[in-house]
């Protein structure tokens, strides 16, 4: 049965993650502290990685209680610390010498602004969303999931290791199988789990027994299947797959240094394509560029929690 094996977040867009063994998910479905800050210059314009290559050296620690809730039950404006380092120019470990600075996670032009402007050459500030952070995709704010079959088949087509598999997809949650088959629950055929890209095929619609019609009116007699979404619970909470990620250039680029994998995405769409699973309908797709699922939250208390070795399992349609 698949498990909850990993959660992280990050704090700041751009920069590394923070791992946790528990997450508080905030009412629009994201996460408590991903992506609440974000990086702009002066006109406001967004700096991260896609632009800004040299981001990639930089190394940062969090200091973020999870937890962080006010009287009120809702996440508290404190922010939390965080450590900035520059890492090693070769890609290799970071030096243990590299000077560290510490400061205050505050929106605007103070806390860590000058010592990140000084790193990246050019005047940056810190924008902060409380509650729901900057998603990529707004349409689907909920936490991004892959499984660990699939980051380590990714690690062995180029010889990565699997933290530099995870670092370059920067996924929110991760999901380890322990068994070869789980069944949804209901009767039907037991679902193989255990190879690479099985959860792309939670991003293809379930068609129902039940029709509907076309167009409204006693006299229409045009019908088409009705088409579900599949959902599926981690612990108590719903979540919807709402699609599979496409992918920026920022995979391509060591996690150390910045530099460029050489034939990076002309190799990955290649093997990608050939590990293609029988029961994934690509016809939506423009490219095979795409890795982990994006999701929405469709039902969970307010700040309702996840953590590690929670179980993953189908809902059955209704």
């Amino acid at each position: 049965m698949p498990y909850l094996s990993g959660i992280t977040i990050y704090p700041v867009k751009s920069l590394d993650g923070m791992s946790l063994l528990e997450s508080t998910v905030v009412p629009c479905g994201a996460l408590l502290h991903d992506r609440r800050w974000r990086l702009v210059d002066a006109e406001g314009r967004v700096v991260n990685a896609k632009k800004f290559a040299r981001i990639h050296t930089i190394r940062a620690r969090f200091e973020i209680t999870n937890n962080d809730l006010n009287g009120a039950g809702k996440p508290s404006p404190a922010g939390g610390l965080i450590t900035l380092w520059l890492g090693s120019k070769s890609g290799g470990p970071s030096s243990t010498t590299q000077p560290r600075e510490t400061f205050p996670l505050i929106p605007g032009s103070e806390g860590p602004c000058e010592w990140l402007s000084d790193a990246l050459g050019k005047h940056v500030f810190l924008e902060e969303r409380l509650e729901g952070g900057f998603p990529d995709d707004l349409d689907a704010p909920g936490p991004t999931l892959i499984s660990t079959e699939t980051l380590n088949e990714v690690a062995r087509w180029f010889g990565w290791g699997d933290e530099e598999v995870r670092r370059r997809f920067r996924m929110n949650l991760e999901l380890t199988d322990d068994a070869h088959q789980v069944s949804s629950g209901g009767g039907s055929e037991p679902q193989v789990l255990q190879q690479p890209f099985w959860e792309d095929s939670l991003a293809c619609p379930v068609q129902k027994d039940s029709m509907s019609p076309v167009s409204e009116g006693e006299d229409s007699l045009d019908y088409l299947p009705v088409v579900e979404p599949k959902v599926f619970f981690i612990g108590e909470i719903v979540f919807r797959a709402v699609g599979v990620c496409r992918r920026c250039v920022v995979p391509s680029r060591d996690t150390q240094n910045g530099k460029q994998t050489r034939l990076f995405r002309d190799a990955f769409e290649a093997r990608r394509f050939r590990g293609l699973r029988h029961d994934v309908d690509v016809r939506e797709w423009q490219d095979y560029y795409r890795l982990g699922l994006n999701t929405s939250v469709l039902q969970s208390s307010p700040y309702d929690q996840i953590a590690i070795g929670q179980q993953f399992k189908f809902k059955e349609p209704n």
